[in-house]
């Protein structure tokens, strides 16, 4: 039988590996990015699923460009066909899945956002992070991933409407930690800073962080 310390050993160890992917797959997007804005699809496009459809192509290939190349792969979330799934469907843009353990992935979800359309930010938590707080998305993970598409060139201004958001929609929603709020932090890269939020999951004991970033066209 593993002791409980044993057992904090190998949960902390599990967080760490997942933190280091994590890492890894936030700068191989934001490498990608530059390549994703001139497609021709991204620019004629407002639609996210096809803007993703192309960062998610462009990763594999700064991935398969890297030396060493990381043991991760990008996939969509296929379709699940469960009689018992009565979830609203939603599936996952991007699955950083780095083991042959189906139930071992990092979730990046993307969403377009504006300081000058409210409705995006409102619809980047319900449909984003309270995805994340009801389990439909990494359940009982340690970390998972929001990425903004900013249309307005103001990602601060996206940011704060988010912010806002958080704070005024409902905690049985978002499961959101005020306590802890939105913390920035560069641990990722220096370049590359995020927020930082943390967020009740629905049925797990533990709390789920959530990475934000952003990316401008």
């Amino acid at each position: 039988m593993v002791s409980s310390a044993q057992g904090r050993l190998n949960a902390d160890v599990r967080q760490r590996a997942q933190w280091s992917v994590l890492c890894t797959a936030v700068k191989i997007l934001h490498r990608a990015w530059p390549d994703v804005v001139k497609d021709s699809i991204v620019s004629s496009s407002p639609h996210e699923d096809k803007i993703t459809d192309v960062l998610r192509r462009r990763m594999s290939d700064i991935k398969k460009s890297m030396q060493p190349r990381p043991a991760m792969r990008f996939e969509r979330e296929s379709q699940s066909d469960a009689a018992e799934d009565d979830t609203e469907l939603g599936l996952i843009d991007i699955m950083v899945c780095y083991t042959w353990n189906e139930q071992t992935y990092l979730v990046i979800e993307c969403k377009r956002i504006s300081s000058s359309d409210n409705s995006l930010a409102k619809k980047y938590v319900e449909q984003g992070v309270a995805r994340f707080a009801s389990g439909k998305y990494s359940a009982g993970h340690a970390y998972g991933v929001m990425v903004g598409y900013v249309l307005c060139g103001a990602p601060k201004k996206c940011t704060a409407a988010i912010r806002d958001e958080l704070t005024t929609a409902s905690a049985t929603l978002t499961g959101y930690d005020s306590d802890h709020g939105w913390k920035l932090t560069k641990r990722i890269d220096k370049a590359i800073p995020v927020g930082l939020t943390r967020h009740s999951q629905s049925g797990h004991r533990f709390k789920i962080s959530l990475v934000h970033s952003t990316v401008e066209f």
